[in-house]
């Protein structure tokens, strides 16, 4: 095989995993930053200001335009519980979104306008890195344009990884009892990668762990039933979802069990993963569904195209 006909097949490898990487990856970023923006105070108490209240004061403190501190010491500050729940929602509805491969096009305008205002807040705040900010929105740009390529996560596979995600629960807090104590056996390091990255990404218990992997289990087995059941129980799950986020607390969602916002999240994604069996592919044109013997020759196609024809045996 020749140089040229190696980089067409690295080109095509490529550009079949590459979308998936980019929108999981911003996913993960959004549901490992949900778990500690915690109701009703989010972080103010007693005159105080901490976690996503401090964030809101760094944007009065800190400005990065002219006229962004008016904004936030003057709209946002005063009304911290309003823009906290605000925050909470769209930040889990990116996760659950961007995981699922649901609405990928809306969850990237959405990223990027979160990115915007995270920005503003606390761009020059001590121990940022503005670029953060500005890569931030470029990888959610980057979604939006490959979003003609990316597929929502059939029920089979995202129910594996409901599964695979309780077992990593389960195993983070096998110190922690049945019902967790809020220790963690695994990221328990001070430093941020694992461990602030890992206890927010996987908050928990030992049972939360197992309904995760029943959860992951009945996914499996119910991906063969008919679509408007898989619907019906998806949007079941959403539901199931936003009233865990309306009864999140400093004691955790409603069900307890060491459970975060995160957990919220995880359930939605698995929700919305479901919902989409009666759509199909949300990318996908109604041309394509009604003749997908004409699409999927379109699409060689454009292919040959545009890498060339097939490499010939002997060359």
């Amino acid at each position: 095989m020749d140089a040229n006909a190696l980089s067409r097949r690295i080109d095509r490898s490529v550009a079949g995993w590459l979308p998936t990487v980019v929108r999981v990856t911003a996913g993960v970023l959004w549901l490992s930053n949900v778990s500690w923006k915690i109701p009703p105070n989010f972080g103010e108490s007693g005159g105080k200001c901490g976690g996503f209240c401090k964030y809101l004061a760094d944007g009065a403190d800190h400005p990065v335009v002219p006229g962004s501190a008016w904004v936030f010491d003057t709209i946002i500050r005063p009304n911290v519980t309003a823009f906290g729940w605000l925050t909470l929602f769209v930040e889990a509805g990116l996760a659950a979104a961007l995981l699922s491969g649901r609405f990928v096009r809306v969850a990237a305008v959405v990223g990027v306008a979160q990115s915007v205002g995270i920005g503003l807040a606390v761009a020059n705040a001590d121990g940022e890195w503005y670029w953060s900010y500005g890569l931030m929105i470029a990888l959610h740009l980057a979604i939006l344009a490959m979003a003609p390529g990316m597929r929502t996560v059939p029920p089979r596979v995202m129910g594996a990884c409901a599964a695979g995600y309780g077992a990593i629960v389960a195993l983070a807090h096998t110190s922690g009892g049945l019902t967790g104590d809020r220790s963690f056996t695994l990221f328990e390091q001070a430093n941020d990668f694992p461990g602030d990255f890992g206890r927010n990404l996987f908050p928990g218990s030992i049972a939360l762990g197992i309904l995760f992997i029943a959860l992951g289990a009945a996914v499996w087995v119910a991906s063969s039933r008919s679509a408007s059941i898989l619907s019906v129980a998806g949007y079941a799950l959403v539901g199931v979802s936003a009233v865990l986020l309306l009864t999140y607390g400093s004691d955790g969602l409603l069900l307890r069990l060491g459970s975060r916002a995160t957990t919220a999240a995880v359930v939605a994604a698995v929700g919305l993963s479901l919902s989409a069996a009666l759509s199909g592919p949300s990318t996908r044109t109604d041309d394509e569904r009604a003749t997908p013997t004409n699409s999927a020759r379109a699409r060689r196609a454009i292919r040959d195209r545009t890498t060339g024809p097939p490499d010939k045996p002997g060359i």
